[in-house]
């Protein structure tokens, strides 16, 4: 069974305080008192509060003091302001600032229960919210620490402190959808819809009312009423996926519906008001296809606010071991096993694909691995067997012992991330996390060339 909320009820009334203490503690709620500022201040740092009835007319600490200093500790804590005839103005200026209400004194009993009852419903939905938004960054949170991955973060998180539409480019199973909701679940609408239309999986015969929604009877099989992907994501994002695929017609429709901010219904005379962020994404060249009549230009410059290009996994493949590592861990764990791991040799030929699905195929290539694993250690053998190799390098590095395996692939890993680097030796060393001369060590071990050092 949940606890009583815990109320701190501030006032230099002692009177007030054990009037207002009645009245919640019938109504079982918790409640603590404080008679100045400081004090109040100092209760709330030793132990949680749900709530805080606040007075301005306070010793020591003003109440407005005592406001901005809570607020910037516990940013989400609601507080009612309760305030005598001569500070008023203070508690209308005081909700402005951060306050949840205020009510006047003398103090109406059933106000003030109805609006400490709806202070802590709001803040109970803020912490729902909060909880559901942080799993979903945790669901979709991106792995890699190579640099074209750093330069994705950093422009990641721009366009997330921005309205402004975004245009995610990059081959098939890069992992634009997964950047396109970061982007989401990063900025202020974090907490609103993130909708998905994939543009070449639907016909043109049913895109129009996909997205823009239909009225009964609108056409022959419209037995009733639909919201369109644009209406769902009122006050979220509407990802567009593939959007290189979508008909003329239907650009011509969309570029409308984002310049005007509304959309028209198949089958209706009105309008509706929308306030949808737009993120795109395509893995064809949008340039060329404007070029060639294929893609509307005037589409194209309103959709490409924030270019995004997303770097395919044979460009990144120092991120191979931790993406093999995340995706071994996240299948073992639901078929409820103890976390699967791949031999040296075995991550050597992983490390060595050109991975034409990109990070998609890794993806379904190790939840294959796990799923017909039935040791704790996966080996090489299985790896190519994944992969469909069979060529000489696979036979050597079946028949070669730990060791061996590890140091092909220490040398193998050196090698790709000193490509990664561009050849900076400094960055290389930094990026597997040792020093510049342990580097140049293993380099001459293994007679790596040295790239110029610039």
């Amino acid at each position: 069974m949940p606890s009583a909320p815990s109320l701190l009820v501030v006032d230099d009334d002692p009177h007030v305080r054990t009037g207002l203490c009645d009245i919640l503690n019938h109504h079982e709620y918790k409640t603590h008192e404080a008679g100045d500022g400081r004090s109040a201040l100092t209760l709330m740092e030793e132990r949680p509060v749900d709530l805080v009835l606040l007075d301005l007319d306070l010793p020591r600490l003003s109440g407005m003091q005592v406001l901005e200093s809570a607020l910037e500790s516990h940013p989400a804590l609601p507080i009612i302001i309760v305030s005598g005839k001569g500070t008023i103005q203070h508690a209308v200026r005081a909700t402005k600032i951060g306050a949840y209400d205020f009510i006047e004194k003398p103090v109406d009993a059933q106000r003030m229960l109805v609006t400490v009852r709806n202070a802590l419903e709001k803040r109970t939905l803020q912490q729902q919210r909060d909880h559901l938004v942080n799993e979903a960054r945790a669901r979709y949170r991106m792995v890699g620490s190579s640099n074209p991955m750093q330069r994705l973060y950093a422009i990641i998180d721009k366009a997330s402190r921005t309205a402004s539409k975004v245009l995610i480019t990059g081959e098939n199973g890069v992992g634009k959808e997964l950047v396109a909701r970061a982007i989401h679940h990063n900025s202020s609408r974090a907490g609103e819809p993130f909708v998905t239309v994939n543009c070449a999986a639907l016909p043109e015969s049913l895109i129009e009312s996909e997205l823009f929604g239909h009225r009964k009877g609108a056409f022959t099989g419209a037995a009733q009423q639909r919201q369109g992907k644009f209406i769902s994501a009122d006050g979220g994002t509407l990802f567009l996926d593939e959007i290189g695929d979508m008909e003329l017609n239907t650009q011509s429709k969309t570029l409308r519906a984002l310049e005007e901010q509304a959309v028209q219904p198949v089958g209706a005379d009105d309008t509706i008001q929308v306030d949808a962020r737009i993120i795109a994404a395509t893995n064809k060249d949008l340039t060329r296809a404007v070029d060639e009549g294929g893609f509307r230009r005037d589409l194209y410059y309103r959709l490409n606010v924030i270019t995004i290009n997303v770097p395919p996994l044979r460009e990144r493949r120092s991120d191979i071991p931790d993406l093999v590592a995340h995706f071994l861990h996240k299948f073992s764990t639901r078929n409820g096993i103890h976390t699967r791991r791949v031999d040296g040799a075995g991550l050597t030929l992983l490390m060595s694909h050109d991975w034409p699905g990109n990070v998609r195929q890794l993806r379904n290539v190790i939840e294959r691995l796990v799923a017909l694993s039935d040791a704790a250690q996966i080996p090489a053998t299985a790896v190519a067997d994944a992969l469909g190799r069979h060529d000489r390098k696979v036979t050597e590095l079946r028949q070669t012992d730990l060791r061996a395996a590890r140091e092909q692939f220490e040398r193998a890993f050196i090698r790709r991330t000193l490509d990664a680097q561009d050849g900076q030796i400094q960055s290389t060393a930094e990026a597997l996390g040792i020093s510049r001369s342990h580097l140049w060590r293993k380099m001459q071990k293994y007679e790596i060339e040295s790239p110029s050092d610039t």
